[in-house]
């Protein structure tokens, strides 16, 4: 059976960035940017199924820890395209943010604390930007694409710290929207390196 209000309109937006990153894949050729767009799929195909499925507490909890262990692997590969970090380097990180996601994610639950989970996120969100930003400085050259996606993904952010809803979107879904705004971003960044 399915949601119904916010939670159905954000299982659409999910399903959108799905869609999306399929198509975006069969017209990139670079290997491991395709691996984090098979990443985004993987992320937003569960993220409609958490969203947009009724189901119990415990399924619920079980889906949103391999959604974070799904997070985690996103992140720390747009790490090692931005910022050139070897690949077991990245799967090492991988782990070790999925262990602190997942700890964030319990202590969530147990202490009744809304949006730790998403704090968390953001500030891996910043590494990823404070990263690339020391590329730069280091005169290693980064698409100015991706720096303006990442941008675009922060701002995107902003909703869920002030609880905003606009028309049948909450703040998940207006923030889905700019993950859109920001994955079309890096495809024309990727493009431009071809």
């Amino acid at each position: 059976m399915l949601t119904s209000g916010y939670e159905l309109s954000t299982a659409i937006t999910n399903l959108l960035i799905f869609i999306t990153s399929i198509i975006l894949i069969f017209n990139i050729k670079n290997k491991p940017f395709k691996w984090f767009y098979y990443f985004i799929c993987f992320d937003s195909f569960m993220g409609v199924i958490v969203h947009g499925i009724k189901m119990s507490s415990t399924i619920n909890t079980i889906l949103w820890v391999i959604l974070y262990l799904l997070f985690s692997i996103t992140f720390n590969i747009l790490l090692n395209l931005f910022c050139n970090v070897k690949l077991k380097k990245v799967l090492i990180i991988s782990l070790i943010t999925f262990i602190i996601m997942f700890g964030v994610f319990m202590l969530a639950i147990y202490k009744d604390i809304k949006n730790l989970d998403i704090f968390v996120l953001l500030l891996y969100a910043l590494v990823i930007v404070l990263m690339s930003l020391y590329s730069i400085i280091k005169k290693k050259p980064i698409n100015m694409y991706y720096i303006v996606g990442i941008i675009v993904q922060l701002i995107g952010a902003l909703p869920i710290f002030f609880k905003l809803k606009i028309w049948y979107l909450d703040h998940n879904g207006i923030c889905h929207l700019f993950t859109l705004i920001t994955l079309i971003i890096f495809y024309f960044g990727i493009k431009k390196e071809s």
